[in-house]
């Protein structure tokens, strides 16, 4: 009995060391995820920051630091966060995981949106969308992102008319002065004066 459990200790300590660094890091990811999913960003920051040191769990800390930049209406940080994530995808492996994939392609699109930037938040939703063609989320909302498009192109469209009768209103109120000015001196032209020298008789 004591054998068999020395043995196991010494194959676990034998082990260890290999996969320690991979339970670390998803450890640390799960940490963040904890924190992150309760308003703690600086914690969840910290979290994510030790766990991109950790080459398996480095797509995810960058990609779990888009979202905390996210939360904190920081879209510039978070589009980093979420490229750095797409590119330490690729340097793993050449079998990315499509789910953390279809994830940062969404989430771009997310950001991309939420600055006004609805063709590119179209071209990310269409790419998550050719990882997993499925998600109703991506679907609903590319079309959201082209109707934003249409009306974003249609509202450029009439600005410059609007702009040109908005000048026409300014000078509206000078214009209409003018014509009552006009108006008063033709009545003032026009007034009856009382004809002195008629002598006929008055019916």
């Amino acid at each position: 009995m004591t054998e068999r459990f020395l043995g196991m200790c010494w194959i676990l300590l034998v082990l260890l060391p290999c996969s320690c660094s991979k339970i670390q890091g998803k450890l640390l990811i799960m940490e963040g995820n904890f924190f992150n999913s309760r308003g703690m960003y600086n914690e969840a920051i910290g979290s994510y920051l030790k766990a991109r040191h950790y080459t398996e769990a480095r797509a995810y800390a960058e990609f779990g630091l888009g979202t905390v930049y996210f939360s904190l209406d920081e879209g510039a940080v978070a589009l980093d966060r979420f490229a750095a994530a797409e590119q330490s995808l690729r340097d793993v492996s050449k079998n990315m995981s499509p789910e953390l994939l279809y994830r940062i392609r969404y989430n771009t699109g997310i950001v991309r949106f939420k600055e006004g930037d609805y063709t590119a938040a179209a071209g990310s939703f269409r790419s998550a969308l050719e990882i997993d063609g499925s998600r109703i989320e991506a679907k609903r909302n590319l079309e959201l992102s082209l109707l934003s498009l249409a009306q974003q192109k249609t509202a450029q469209a009439i600005a410059p008319e609007q702009e040109s009768s908005a000048g026409n209103r300014d000078r509206l109120p000078a214009l209409f002065d003018y014509l009552r000015q006009k108006e008063r001196n033709r009545w003032k032209s026009r007034e009856w004066i009382e004809d002195a020298s008629y002598s006929g008789p008055d019916y």
